[in-house]
């Protein structure tokens, strides 16, 4: 039984039959005898025995690099087709590489390939466009790019506009002329379309050879008379192809080699030859497979349609015809409907302001609280997408919502005036915010959502303006700007809470305003509110004049802040408060305001915010001070908070990186929320320079009384101090680089009495610009302010070195030399006097300082140094005493009566150790008389230098330690 060429088995008997009548030639012979390799099932018979051998094609690197370049060309032409940005980068990238391993072969044939300038043209062309797109849906608010695709999309146009640029001379040919571009493409595209078209046309041969058997079997399955007959004609076709065959071959062998080749190339090109039976059939094929495909894909498409419109309900509501008229509990549910679809998967926010803004007309036929309630709903979704923590709204969002809020003002005006008319109280009004009322229009309700609507948008402007990079930008003056038209709400709102007298939302408006107001000096305030006066009708001018008096106004909010009871913002009013009395010049209010609340212990007691609030009123307080001529005030307040240079981090005007000092995330992330907008901050250079002049004016003199009273160990300011050593350990010092480096110089210049040099090195500091922010013409009063205490504390430290030297001075001398008044001199020396701080005298006309020279013996200073332990040792002793029976004030309670003292005796006599009314520092050595031990009641003097110098005036001009017995 001869074998089907289906299975790929072995020929027929007229195969055998042709063997071995050709078996006189021996090659044919070894041939035929041999035997065949089965094949794989579906393959052709003469697959293997009819191959003919291929020559293997020789090319160089160059050519294989450039077809590589070819094919990833169009391997970028795909990635453009589907859009794949992150592809696109890496296919540049690897086309600019090729091209630069074929950088020999582009310089010889005088530039890149034109396929190459042709796709680097058209992925430009198609960033541009995507680019365009982009801008039209960011502006139009359609559908966005992912966060990933976006990145990667702008990562591509950076490295095609950068890469390109090498290229511009070709960019710009191709621009011109494109038609020159045009052959190589066609011509290859020509070739890529025969080939695929071959080998289209070689499955389709093979495919339709393969559909035939397939029904030939399914057709031999049905009738055997129409199997018998293909298989008839198959079998007829096959002998009259392999009869030609063997003809072909058997003459091709007679003639020779070329014949045989030629015979084998006809056999082969016979089997692809498609006859207009086979090409009719295969169309008639085509076209019943097509329909066949087309009716499942309508019978797909059919239900996801209707699932489409099933999901329409499910979002908006029955899909049914809308009522001309709706009732408040159908609008009510409508609305909430409406409204529970925030959140889901596919929310489009475009749709839902529609359908909201659809049910406004029926909401305004139902009163100002039904609108009220889809203004509420249509801000909560602007709120929605507020970003993170670090991240704020976008400016247009908030501006969106700002709108809304600004049209639900007059509505709850409205609403609150209609409960007034119907007779309700205030009670009956807040009666309505019970929980069980479950009425979301309710008066109250909406009330609370506005108010916490005003707090959101203060939020996220503080928001914008704390985490926007460039604050010299547009950017951060564009939400700078933002902030008027916030102020203009809280303003309104507060007119209204005013009006209605309510406590608790007046409160936090009040606050809320406060904290928009009180950093900025009256001169910003009032251009800001005639910047708003402009914008606002004629009816509403009169309101926006800023105030004179805006302390008094700040006092006012303060109040309504204090009438809620709310700790917290009780102390934050305050300290707002504080601080714009002490921006104003008004110093000893603000210290009052402090100290009389007890505000420093209150702001420990508190959260972080408060504490950085406090800290900032205590650097405005010695700035204050400082303009004032309050030196000792100013040093005290500016000390706390600049003495351990950390004045960035106290005041959250920026991250302090200590070199020892580590933070876990949590904690540096806590400290950037912390942190202070920039048009808020406090110049931290004029902090610095206002707190070393103050130590300068306070430490130099003190520096120079300690050296010749070795017993005074007081330390004014240890920052300055530091700087002076750190001076003379100096080998060269130029002259001054900075503030600090200035005021360093001037109190080594004013060390020496040389107030002239000292003035000169504080000439220049940027301080005078900017130490007075609303009034800058007021620095240069305050620099000769400063020049004049420069002078004064000159005098006082030119007297405390040099008076050792001296036995008299001249008043005139002293005028000439300090460019002081003869009044201002005599007024210092007279007080260094009273002070005991110099050991010297008027004469009779009071135009001679006589000095008195008073050196203590070795003997003496042991004594004193002695005298000065054990008072401190019993000052211990006390305080310890006092700490444990938790007393203070043992010796306030002997002054009251008898028996009050610690040192009574039993009798109750009030009797002390000392003598009678006798205090320790003046015992009677002698023993008891009259008059002895009998002192005045003022306050007991100190040790050291200053008895030994009241010794020399008590008993005349030869009196003291420089009486000695002979």
């Amino acid at each position: 039984m001869a074998t089907n060429k289906f299975w790929g088995g072995g020929s027929s008997s007229e195969e055998e039959s042709d063997s071995s009548s050709s078996g006189d030639e021996a090659p044919a012979a070894a041939t035929s005898a041999a035997p065949r390799r089965p094949m794989a099932r579906w393959a052709e018979e003469s697959s293997s025995d009819d191959e003919v051998e291929t020559k293997r094609v020789v090319r160089s690197h160059t050519d294989k690099r450039y077809a590589q370049l070819l094919e990833k060309i169009k391997i970028l032409k795909n990635h453009m087709k589907i859009g794949d940005f992150a592809s696109l980068i890496q296919d540049y990238e690897q086309i600019l590489k090729m091209l630069e391993k074929l950088k020999t072969v582009v310089e010889q044939d005088g530039g890149p390939p034109k396929e190459f300038v042709k796709s680097i043209c058209g992925l430009e062309s198609f960033v541009d466009e995507m680019h365009q797109k982009h801008l039209e849906a960011k502006q139009n608010k359609g559908e966005k790019l992912t966060e990933n695709k976006q990145r990667a999309f702008n990562t591509l146009r950076a490295k095609v506009r950068k890469g390109n640029k090498e290229f511009q001379d070709q960019i710009a040919h191709f621009n011109e002329h494109p038609s020159e571009f045009e052959s190589d493409e066609a011509e290859e595209d020509d070739k890529s379309d025969s080939e695929s078209s071959d080998e289209g046309e070689a499955k389709g041969s093979s495919s339709s050879s393969s559909s035939s058997d397939s029904d030939s079997d399914s057709d031999s399955s049905s009738s055997s008379d129409s199997d018998s007959s293909d298989s008839d004609s198959s079998d007829s076709d096959s002998d009259s192809g392999s009869s030609s065959g063997d003809s072909t071959y058997s003459s091709g062998s007679k003639s020779g080699d070329d014949d045989d080749e030629d015979a084998a190339r006809e056999r082969k090109m016979l089997r692809w030859l498609i006859t207009p039976e086979v090409e009719a059939k295969r169309k008639r094929k085509q076209e019943e497979g097509g329909e066949k495909e087309a009716k499942p894909k309508q019978e797909k498409k059919k239900p996801v349609k209707d699932k489409f419109k099933d999901a329409e309900p499910r979002e908006g509501g029955k899909k049914e015809k809308e009522p001309d008229e709706y009732t408040p509990e159908q609008l009510v549910k409508k609305v909430t409907e409406i409204a529970q679809s925030r959140g889901r998967r596919n929310f489009d926010k475009k749709a839902y302001i529609d359908k909201l803004n659809q049910l406004m007309q029926h909401a305004a036929k139902q009163g100002p609280r039904a609108q009220m309630y889809i203004y509420s709903t249509l801000v909560s979704a602007d709120f929605d997408n507020t970003g993170s923590v670090f991240a704020a709204m976008k400016i247009e969002l908030w501006n969106e919502a700002l709108e809304k809020v600004i049209k639900m003002l007059p509505l709850l005006v409205e609403s609150y005036k209609d409960l007034k008319d119907s007779g309700y109280d205030d009670k009956a009004i807040q009666a309505m915010a019970d929980p069980d009322n479950e009425d979301p229009t309710a008066h109250p309700r909406q009330q609370e959502l506005f108010i916490s609507f005003v707090e959101k948008l203060d939020d996220e402007l503080y928001k914008a303006l704390q985490f926007t990079v460039d604050v010299y930008g547009a950017e951060y003056q564009e939400i700078l700007g933002n902030s008027s038209k916030f102020l203009v709400v809280l303003k309104r709102t507060l007119h209204f809470f005013e009006e209605t007298h309510q406590v608790q939302p007046l409160a936090i408006t009040s606050l809320r305003l406060i904290e928009q107001l009180y950093y900025k000096p009256d001169v910003l305030n009032s251009a800001v509110y005639e910047a708003i006066q402009h914008a606002q009708p004629e009816a509403d001018k009169a309101t926006w004049v800023f105030p004179s008096d805006s302390c008094a106004f700040m006092s006012k909010l303060c109040r309504y802040v204090f009438a809620a009871g709310q700790t917290r913002y009780q102390w934050r009013a305050l300290l707002c408060q504080a601080y714009h009395l002490a921006l104003h010049d008004h110093f000893q209010e603000a210290r009052d305001l402090l100290h009389l609340t007890n505000l420093q212990e209150k702001a420990l007691e508190s959260d972080v915010h408060v504490q950085i609030l406090y800290n900032r009123v205590l650097a405005q307080m010695g700035l204050c001070a400082f303009r004032l001529g309050k030196i000792q005030e100013a040093h005290n307040d500016l000390m706390a908070v600049c003495m351990h240079n950390k004045a960035r981090e106290l005041l959250a005007q920026g991250l302090s990186y200590a070199k020892f000092q580590e933070r876990t995330p949590e904690q540096e992330r806590a400290e950037r929320l912390r942190q202070f907008p920039y048009h808020m901050h406090i110049n931290l250079e004029v902090l610095d320079s206002a707190h070393h002049l103050s130590a300068m004016l306070l430490e130099v003199p003190n520096l120079a009384m300690q050296a010749i009273d070795p017993t005074n160990k007081r330390i004014i300011s240890r920052v300055l101090r530091r700087a002076l050593d750190q001076y003379d350990k100096q080998v060269f010092t130029g002259p001054p680089e900075n503030a600090k480096e200035a005021v360093v110089s001037a109190a080594k210049a004013l060390q020496k009495g040389d107030w002239q040099s000292a003035c000169s090195a504080i000439e220049d500091l940027k301080l005078w610009e900017h130490i007075d922010v609303g009034h800058p013409e007021n620095g240069a009063k305050v620099r000769d302010m400063i020049k004049e205490k420069v002078k004064t504390e000159g005098l006082r430290t030119y007297l405390f070195a040099y008076a050792s030297i001296y036995d008299a001075f001249h008043l005139d001398q002293l005028v000439s030399m300090f460019d002081l008044p003869s009044k201002i001199v005599h007024s210092i020396v007279s007080k260094m006097m009273i002070k005991e701080e110099i050991t010297a005298f008027w004469d009779e006309s009071s135009k001679y300082l006589l000095m008195q020279h008073v050196e203590p013996t070795p003997l003496q200073r042991l004594a004193l140094t002695l005298a000065d332990r054990g008072a401190q040792a019993v000052e211990n002793n006390e305080r310890l005493v006092d700490h444990k029976t938790g007393g203070y004030g043992f010796k306030e309670q002997g002054r009251e009566g008898k028996g009050g003292g610690r040192w009574d005796q039993g009798d109750g006599k009030g009797q002390r150790r000392f003598g009678k009314g006798g205090v320790p520092g003046f015992e009677d050595r002698k023993g008891k008389g009259k008059g002895r031990g009998k002192t005045s009641s003022g306050p007991p003097r100190s040790r050291g230098w200053e008895n030994a110098r009241a010794g020399a005036f008590s008993g005349g001009a030869q009196r003291g330690w420089g009486s000695r017995p002979n």
